[in-house]
């Protein structure tokens, strides 16, 4: 029985390991555009001249009912590319659905391209990174503890919802028109990992306390699914640990040492609720 004990107390270190690994494992940072290497094989056998790309720009429009509209266009630099991609429109299409239909970890819809001169644009619209609550908006997109994303060639443009003004951003963006727009690219900075350093909020022009609506709107999208997660974290890993480990005096016969046993299970336990609290915390930032 005691090894049993022994047992269930390495399996449970061992799942606290595993559930800590990722956040050192976290991938590369990614670009914000989905041109970029837009001239390279990466879609082959999909075939389209090569060209090199210039002018990159991101559009986002943010609405208040919880969509955005992205405008993403790059000037081909090789001619015969952007004749290629104007005249045949199922080219086009496949290539584009291989960049932008997914984007985000999100897929994308209404997504729709075309050629302007020698200029390609790509147009969708983004679902579940905008929220509205508590007079606020947020926009979160960039809001991801795995990665962290960086403007690269593109130039970004953040519209705020209509009547709204940009409350709080990323260090690494600048508010541009009145507070009506963000604007962000390789002079202005690169994002953070986490997700506080990629939120950007919105609230409407004049109102009153917009700070504290913006933390409402921010607090009802990740605050209470956080404390939600750190309990469940809790509850699995720290009360059975607790309870194990409280139940090796007797296991081992020494009953005189139950009552100091149990109060270092539940110290144990309570650090668990820590780790556990911790790991979810740096998710927030």
């Amino acid at each position: 029985m005691a090894r049993r004990a022994l047992l269930c107390c390495v399996i449970l270190v061992a799942g606290l390991a595993v559930v800590a690994t990722p956040a050192a494992a976290r991938p590369p940072p990614q670009p914000v555009s989905g041109f970029d290497g837009f001239g390279d094989d990466a879609y082959a056998p999909v075939n389209y001249p090569s060209t090199d790309t210039a002018d990159v720009t991101v559009d986002v429009a943010v609405h208040a009912n919880g969509t955005s509209t992205w405008t993403e266009s790059t000037t081909l630099t090789d001619p015969d590319a952007a004749d290629a991609f104007r005249e045949n429109a199922s080219l086009r299409e496949t290539v584009v659905a291989a960049r932008f239909a997914h984007r985000f970890d999100r897929d994308t819809a209404h997504l729709r391209s075309r050629v302007a001169n020698d200029t390609l644009v790509v147009t969708y619209r983004l679902d579940g990174v905008v929220h509205e609550a508590g007079g606020g908006v947020l926009l979160a997109p960039f809001a991801d503890y795995t990665n962290d994303y960086y403007p690269g060639d593109a130039d970004v443009t953040i519209e705020a919802p209509a009547g709204d003004r940009v409350t709080g951003h990323p260090e690494a963006m600048v508010v541009a028109d009145g507070g009506t727009t963000l604007r962000w690219n390789a002079s202005t900075g690169v994002g953070d990992a986490g997700v506080s350093p990629g939120l950007v909020t919105f609230t409407p022009a004049g109102a009153a306390f917009p700070g504290v609506r913006a933390e409402l709107v921010v607090l009802a999208t990740y605050g209470l699914p956080t404390l939600g997660v750190g309990g469940v974290y809790a509850l699995l890993v720290g009360v059975p640990f607790g309870l194990l480990l409280s139940g090796v005096p007797r296991l081992a016969g020494r009953a005189s040492r139950d009552v100091r046993a149990s109060v270092l299970a539940v110290g144990l336990a309570v650090s668990l609720v820590g780790v556990g609290v911790h790991v979810v915390a740096r998710r927030v930032r």
